[in-house]
């Protein structure tokens, strides 16, 4: 398969966050994680920002990285979580409760705090008009919100990841491409197929060949919007050639 160039996204992305940090200190930036691979990508594009900017190998101890624990987690992103801070050589804040309440808490327990990294990107729900930093809307903790990666495309992304060897949760090897908690989140049905065995199996995330299909395993039915999957309903033109070992 072919990875999508990603280069252009990527000076824009660092354009933007070098102007996060001209105009707020680190300790009045946190960065928030959910453990998917956009915040992934945004972690990384971060870290490799701040030893440039501040010089030191280790300034990624300095961060403040924020996971909020949704209800009914994934055991898998629990265990990314970790090896994101043995990777990176963090230590996130982890917390849980509803995102605005949880927001207001942090924001009053820590008074340094002003702005919030972010790994929207335009595609996802009710973002394509945001802009690369504003504030909340009103009814929300007021801070500003920052969100270097909203021209990003999904393939960019994982391009991203591929070609620089980014860790990233095992569920995407599962054909999970969009993650929430176990309630809501199921393989991407278009990236199903039928194994050696008559099985049904998933590819990876990274060869859904239809970006727009991103969030087809979202929702609170596994069969979301009535896909009933079987044997004869595979392999529909939906995925990117097959895997790669020299990308893996």
């Amino acid at each position: 398969m072919d990875l999508e160039d990603y280069s252009s996204v990527l000076e824009e992305t660092e354009q933007v966050m070098r102007e996060c940090f001209t105009k707020f200190q680190i300790d009045e930036v946190f960065l928030s994680f959910n453990g998917g691979k956009d915040c992934t990508v945004l972690l990384d594009v971060t870290i490799n920002i701040l030893k440039d900017l501040y010089k030191r190998d280790d300034v990624a101890e300095d961060l403040k990285i924020l996971y909020i624990r949704t209800v009914g987690p994934f055991r898998e992103i629990e265990n990314f979580v970790n090896e994101i801070e043995q990777h990176y050589g963090v230590q996130l804040i982890v917390t849980e409760g509803e995102m605005k309440i949880t927001l207001q808490r942090i924001l009053e327990q820590d008074s340094k705090l002003k702005a919030c990294l972010m790994g929207t990107r335009r595609t996802d729900p009710y973002s394509e008009d945001l802009k690369f930093m504003q504030k909340t809307d009103a009814g929300w903790p007021q801070m500003i919100r920052v969100s270097p990666l909203l021209n990003w495309s999904y393939h960019q992304i994982w391009s991203y990841i591929l070609q620089r060897q980014v860790p990233y949760c095992s569920l995407y090897d599962r054909g999970y491409t969009s993650i929430g908690s176990i309630h809501n989140t199921w393989p991407n049905p278009s990236l199903a197929y039928k194994d050696e065995y008559g099985q049904i199996a998933y590819r990876p995330a990274w060869l859904l060949k239809d970006p727009t299909e991103e969030r087809s395993g979202r929702g609170t039915n596994k069969h979301n919007k009535g896909q009933v999957l079987t044997v004869q309903n595979l392999d529909n033109g939906n995925c990117i050639g097959e895997i790669k070992s020299n990308i893996l």
